[in-house]
C-alpha cells in the first residue's frame, strides 16, 4: 500500500465532504464541521480498499496532501466564528465532559476546583466512585420546541445534495444513512449545548477529545458563550487521522512531541500547552496490589520473570503469535496479554498455556509488575515508560503513523524475531532502562516531577483569571 497516497486520498475525501455540504446549517452552525469524518466513511469497504489506489483521484473534487490543508481548511471555519469576548468572568463551575470513558481523570482532580462532571446519558457508567461530585447529564438540557421540524428541513437539504453527488465515492448508503443521524445527534447537541451554558454558566469546559460529534459541537457551541475551552490528550499521537483538526482553544499535550507535530499541521502555538495527563500521575503511587496477590491471581510462578504483552484486538496476530512462539523457545518466562479493550478471550490466550490475561487487573498493576513491556503503538507503552519499565514497540509504518516512537531507535522493532531477541537480552543481562528511552521521556513527557494535575488547574485558573475555584 502506497501510505503517502493513503492519507493524500482521506484528506482529500475530507475536503471534498466539507464543500459538498457547506450549504448545510443550522442555527447558523456548518453541520459539516461538527461531524466525525472516519465513522461516516468507515463501512464503506470498496472506498477504504481504494485508498492507496491511484485511480481513485480522478474521482475526486480535490488533492488535499496532508491534514496540514484540513487544519488550515478549520482554522478558516473557526475563524470566521470567533471566541465570544464575555462582559464579565464567570464564577461558575469547570465542566469536564466524558465521552466513551476517554476523559479518566482521578478523582481527586474534581476536588481541586468547583467542578462538575457533564456525561452522555448513552454512557451512565460512572468514571468516577466519589458520589460527591455534581454529575449532569446533557441530554437534560434541551430548548428547541420545533426540533423534529428541524431534524427533517436538514434531512431534505441533505438527501438533495447526495442526489446531485450520487456518483462521487462517499455517497454510499452506509454513508447517507450515517451521515443523517449525526446531523440529528449535532442539531440535538447544539440545541442541548446553548441551554447547558445558559442555565449553568461554566466558567471553562474540559473534554477528552473533540474527535466526535457530541463533543466537537460543545467546543464549537462554547465559543458563542465566551466560555474557554481544553481538550485533554487522552492518548498518545499515533494517527494523524485521530487528532487532526484541532478544534479547542487549548489542546493540554503530553510533550514537546505534540507541540512540534500540531504547529507543523498549521496549530496557533497558543493553542498548545503542555500538561501531560493527571490519571498518568497515578504511576507515581506504585502497585495497588501486591505482587505476591498478582502472581496469584493471574496464576503465575514467582520464580520467572514477568512480560507484559500489549495488543490491539487481531491486529498483526500471526507475527504477535510468531514473536511468542519464539520468545518460548529462547527462555521461560511469564507472558501476560493486554487487548485494548482489555479482552480476556483474545484468541493467542487458547494457543499458548503461558500466556494469561490481564482481564481484571487494573493496568498500572499489569505495568508494574511487569519485568519488561512489550507494545504496539500504544498509550501503555509511554505510560510504562513513565513507571520506569523497559518497553519494545512492535511497530510497522501505517497510513496515518506520525513517528511518535521512531526516536527510540532499536527499541523499536518490525520484525518479530528482532523483538523477541532484544526482549530475551535484555531480561537475560539485567542492564539498567535504556538510555534512548530516558532521552525520549525528556521530550515526550517532561517536566515529570510536576504532577499533570497541577498543571492543568493552572491552564484553568489561567484561562479563567482565576475564576471557578
Amino acid at each position: 500500500m502506497d501510505k503517502q497516497l493513503y492519507e493524500q486520498h482521506y484528506w482529500s475525501l475530507y475536503t471534498d465532504f466539507l464543500d459538498m455540504f457547506q450549504t448545510v446549517k443550522y442555527k447558523g452552525y456548518d453541520l459539516a464541521y461538527l461531524c466525525h469524518f472516519r465513522s461516516l466513511i468507515k463501512k464503506n469497504e470498496s472506498l477504504f480498499n481504494r485508498l492507496g489506489n491511484p485511480n481513485l483521484t480522478n474521482n475526486l473534487n480535490h488533492t488535499e496532501q496532508s491534514g496540514l490543508d484540513i487544519q488550515e481548511k478549520f482554522n478558516e471555519f473557526l475563524l470566521n466564528d470567533p471566541i465570544k469576548e464575555r462582559k464579565s468572568k464567570s464564577n461558575g463551575p469547570v465542566a469536564y465532559h466524558d465521552v466513551y470513558h476517554l476523559l479518566r481523570l482521578p478523582q481527586e482532580q474534581f476536588h481541586r476546583m468547583n467542578s462538575i462532571l457533564l456525561l452522555e446519558k448513552s454512557n451512565r457508567k460512572r468514571t468516577i466512585s466519589d458520589r460527591t461530585i455534581p454529575i449532569h447529564y446533557i441530554q437534560d438540557y434541551l430548548n428547541e420546541p420545533n426540533l423534529e421540524h428541524s431534524i427533517q428541513k436538514v434531512n431534505k437539504t441533505t438527501k438533495k445534495i447526495m442526489k446531485s453527488n450520487q456518483h462521487h465515492p462517499l455517497i454510499h448508503p452506509a454513508f447517507k444513512q450515517r451521515l443523517l443521524e449525526q446531523f440529528e445527534i449535532i442539531i440535538k447537541r447544539i440545541n442541548e449545548a446553548e441551554d447547558f451554558f445558559q442555565k449553568v454558566k461554566p466558567s471553562c469546559l474540559v473534554v477528552a477529545s473533540t474527535h466526535y460529534p457530541q463533543t466537537r459541537t460543545l467546543i464549537v457551541v462554547a465559543r458563542k458563550y465566551g466560555i474557554p475551552t481544553i481538550c485533554m490528550q487522552h492518548g498518545i499521537i499515533s494517527s494523524e487521522f485521530g487528532y487532526i483538526p484541532k478544534i479547542a482553544q487549548v489542546d493540554a499535550v503530553y510533550g514537546e512531541f505534540e507541540k512540534k507535530w500540531f504547529q507543523s499541521k498549521s496549530v496557533d502555538p497558543d493553542g498548545l500547552e503542555i500538561v501531560g495527563h493527571p490519571r498518568f500521575d497515578l504511576l507515581e503511587k506504585g502497585a495497588a496490589m501486591s505482587k505476591r496477590n498478582f502472581n496469584r491471581k493471574l496464576k503465575l510462578s514467582p520464580r520467572k520473570k514477568t512480560i507484559l504483552i500489549v495488543v490491539r484486538g487481531n491486529n498483526e496476530i500471526t507475527e504477535w503469535r510468531q514473536f511468542i512462539k519464539r520468545l518460548n523457545r529462547l527462555g521461560n518466562y511469564n507472558l501476560i496479554l493486554r487487548d485494548f479493550p482489555n479482552n480476556g478471550n483474545h484468541p493467542l490466550l487458547q494457543e499458548f498455556s503461558n500466556l494469561n490475561s490481564t482481564k481484571g487487573v487494573p493496568l498500572y498493576d499489569a505495568i508494574h509488575h511487569a519485568d519488561a513491556v512489550v507494545s504496539y503503538s500504544s498509550t501503555v507503552a509511554l505510560e510504562s515508560m513513565l513507571a520506569n519499565k523497559q518497553v519494545y514497540i512492535f511497530n510497522r509504518p501505517f497510513p496515518g503513523y506520525v513517528g511518535y516512537f521512531d526516536e527510540l531507535g532499536d527499541l523499536v522493532h518490525a520484525s518479530s524475531k528482532t523483538l523477541a531477541r532484544a526482549v530475551h537480552q535484555y531480561l537475560n543481562k539485567t542492564i539498567k532502562v535504556n538510555k534512548k528511552q530516558v532521552q525520549f521521556l525528556k521530550q515526550a513527557y517532561p517536566n515529570k516531577n510536576k504532577p499533570s494535575g497541577f498543571r492543568l488547574i493552572k491552564l484553568i485558573e489561567r484561562l479563567t483569571d482565576g475564576k471557578g475555584r
